[in-house]
């Protein structure tokens, strides 16, 4: 064994899981120095049920085992045991209720044993100095997830709960808490140079607040810059005031403007006040006539904005743009349609899609998804362009062949969804401008009118499905 190269070892340890690696590196000192780069995985997880940050801090103070670690997650998420108590029980209905019953007992007496792990443990903003020393001792550290929306627990029947909004926990605290648990990452994140970075669930009015705003500026100026992907989801309050809004916005485009070497950039707003209103802003407002030169994948969720104003936003980045996503889920349950859709409410989407098309040389991919409409909500809904399209593709591109984004079946209705296409085909390859009609909604819509008495619908308007509660109403289709 000792002659063998050591590209040969490592091979054999490539194919091995890790209680192989730990039992291989007992049969020869060659073999134990070797598989030393194979005792971790390269991801790291922490959670608040397991003291992590003090495993985390030992790992970095290894001679090597600090190299292992190339990317880190942190995952705060608390359930909401009331809503996640009916979810769960809903879920497992169509199951025998003696299985059913051993079943979620199981999972309740797990869960209530990891959270009596986490009483026990201090909160992780308190250990700011454990995690700022850690990721000063990570050299290959490049990639770096924070998220309040994943199941933080091994348990089979928390992992669909937790795809259910109502089920992550959000109490009184919620927001000042994340606030300083994102505080203190960010202290750290200034000594290491990322390739990635993805929030889910950044408290709005972190940028609004002096010191967390001037906090953010100081660390992000340093370790920004070397950033190519960026994915944010930003959770704004319910209730902030005009001033407050503007210069909450404003810090955001500041920390944006300090990655200049962006390739891929998500930019989602989930409102969990409201779920399906969107956030309403300006890009110049945000990022002012600032242009990311080498981006390439842009992804728009849950925004509310003018045409002219994401028209110009679009083609200051047509040289290099070559995948544009507008909307997505949002935060719609499983068994729910998108709702993370894009609304203008200055413009329609058939002039601005019409004054794209031909303008962005480089773009190979457009995907829309969620519920897209367009002019002044307060007029009618005749008078207003609505849409709303089902996922094709997942995140990275692959057809979805019938799954959505958590691999359960996709929700797709009949007649009150469709997917973007034909939109893409136009936008790429040119010709006329699509039809965007459901047929069969077109042809219920005028069913209903008619058996109303009421003069039925032109072919052209297309259906909009309302809120909870709402019925179906007729809606301005695109057409030629």
């Amino acid at each position: 064994m000792d002659t063998l190269p050591a590209e040969l070892l490592r091979l054999i340890f490539d194919n091995c899981d890790p209680p192989s690696v730990r039992a291989l590196r007992l049969t020869c000192g060659r073999l134990a120095d070797v598989g030393y780069d194979y005792l971790l995985p390269p991801s790291f997880r922490a959670v608040e049920w397991k003291d992590d940050v003090q495993r985390l801090h030992s790992i970095a103070h290894h001679d090597r085992l600090n190299r292992s670690i190339s990317s880190i997650t942190f995952n705060f998420s608390k359930v909401d045991e009331y809503s996640a108590r009916h979810a769960s029980f809903f879920q497992h209905w169509l199951q025998e209720p003696e299985e059913r019953s051993i079943l979620l007992q199981d999972a309740w007496i797990k869960y209530y044993e990891l959270e009596g792990k986490a009483r026990d443990l201090p909160p992780f903003h308190t250990r700011s100095a454990m995690v700022e020393e850690s990721f000063k001792r990570l050299p290959n550290l490049k990639d770096l997830e924070i998220t309040y929306t994943k199941c933080p627990y091994d348990i089979e029947v928390f992992k669909d709960v937790f795809l259910v909004r109502n089920c992550r926990k959000r109490d009184p605290t919620f927001r000042a808490q994340t606030c300083k648990n994102m505080n203190a990452i960010i202290s750290a994140v200034r000594h290491v140079s990322l390739n990635s970075l993805t929030i889910d669930q950044l408290p709005l009015e972190i940028f609004r607040l002096p010191d967390d705003r001037r906090h953010w500026f100081d660390c992000c100026a340093s370790s920004f810059s070397s950033l190519s992907k960026l994915d944010l989801t930003i959770d704004p309050p319910a209730n902030l005031m005009p001033q407050s809004r503007f210069k909450a916005i404003n810090g955001l485009g500041h920390v944006l403007q300090l990655s200049p070497n962006l390739t891929h950039l998500s930019l989602s707003f989930h409102t969990y006040h409201a779920p399906m209103q969107k956030f309403g802003f300006s890009f110049r407002a945000l990022l002012q006539d600032f242009t990311f030169t080498k981006l390439t994948s842009l992804k728009l969720e849950g925004v509310s904005c003018s045409e002219e104003d994401l028209r110009s936003f679009l083609l200051r980045h047509a040289k290099t743009l070559e995948r544009l996503r507008l909307g997505g889920r949002g935060l719609a349950k499983p068994y729910e349609l998108s709702i993370g859709g894009v609304h203008l409410h200055e413009g329609s989407f058939r002039s601005l899609f019409a004054s794209l098309q031909g303008k962005l040389p480089k773009l190979q991919r457009l995907h829309l998804e969620g519920d897209l409409e367009a002019g002044d909500i307060r007029t009618g809904a005749r008078a207003r362009e609505t849409f709303k399209f089902h996922a094709s593709v997942d995140e990275n591109w692959e057809d979805m062949d019938g799954l959505d984004h958590f691999g359960s079946r996709r929700v797709v209705q009949e007649g009150k969804t469709m997917d973007s296409s034909a939109l893409e085909r136009y936008l790429i390859h040119g010709g006329p401008f699509p039809k965007l009609v459901v047929p069969d909604a077109a042809s219920a819509s005028a069913s209903t009118a008619s058996s109303e008495g009421s003069p039925s619908p032109s072919p052209e308007l297309g259906p909009v499905s309302g809120g909870p509660g709402m019925a179906a109403t007729p809606a301005t289709a695109i057409a030629v």
